[in-house]
């Protein structure tokens, strides 16, 4: 694929933050005495749409509870996540050099809400290699697993979605993207990810498996005109 756009998750994929989230809120659920598996929890919660991710939550909670998500815990469950992921904010390994050294187009699509998208990238330090090109959740009626956003993607950068290439780290992501026609690359190489193998992400319908921005760079390199040598 020559000059693909090439479309990115945020949390998990650009910045090293879902581990972040995934403490905050199996510490949050832990306090209620709900516990889940962790892989499980990845794989049903990573990446929904905020109005879903919370729909779901007070929905495990009632059925382990007997009580819904409360508005005040929902609130300051929200206000800990940010406080925390700006606190501790890294790129993850490998993903400055690949921006640096890529020539194709490319942007940013997350279920982040705005304006919290931007400023995480730019806490991260990566928020030049993007400019306006950064798509929240907010912009489009269906968040992920919807293909809402990453169509919204394409569409805005003005590429098909035979052209587009995903990259995203959870099988929500992987689910959306798929459903908008584009090739997906499942992303393993976040700190919440315990198997390297993808299992979810393939079985959500990823093209390929990655367990690094260095596994991602050699094989844009042999299959596509996005990088320099």
């Amino acid at each position: 694929m020559d000059n693909p756009l090439l479309i990115f998750d945020c949390d998990g994929v650009l910045i090293d933050s879902e581990a972040v989230y995934l403490q905050v809120e199996l510490g949050f659920l832990a306090a209620k005495g709900v516990s889940v598996d962790r892989d499980w929890y990845v794989g049903a919660f990573m990446a929904l749409a905020a109005d879903k991710w919370r729909r779901q939550l007070s929905d495990l909670l009632l059925e382990r509870t007997g009580a819904p998500l409360a508005d005040d815990d929902y609130v300051a469950l929200k206000s800990e996540s940010r406080r925390r992921v700006i606190e501790d904010v890294r790129p993850i390994d490998g993903i400055d050099m690949l921006l640096r050294r890529m020539t194709a187009p490319r942007c940013v699509a997350s279920s982040t809400q705005m304006p919290f998208l931007p400023l995480k990238l730019e806490r991260a330090g990566l928020d030049r290699f993007f400019g306006e090109n950064v798509f929240s959740g907010d912009m489009v009626e269906n968040g992920k697993p919807a293909p809402d956003l990453f169509e919204l993607a394409a569409r805005r950068m003005g590429f098909s979605p035979g052209d587009c290439i995903t990259v995203e780290d959870s099988a929500n992501g992987v689910r959306g993207a798929r459903a908008a026609g584009q090739f997906v690359i499942g992303f393993t190489g976040g700190g919440h990810w315990s198997d390297k193998s993808g299992a979810q992400l393939r079985d959500a319908g990823a093209d390929l498996i990655v367990a690094s921005h260095a596994e991602l760079a050699d094989w844009l390199s042999e299959n596509t005109g996005a990088l320099v040598a």
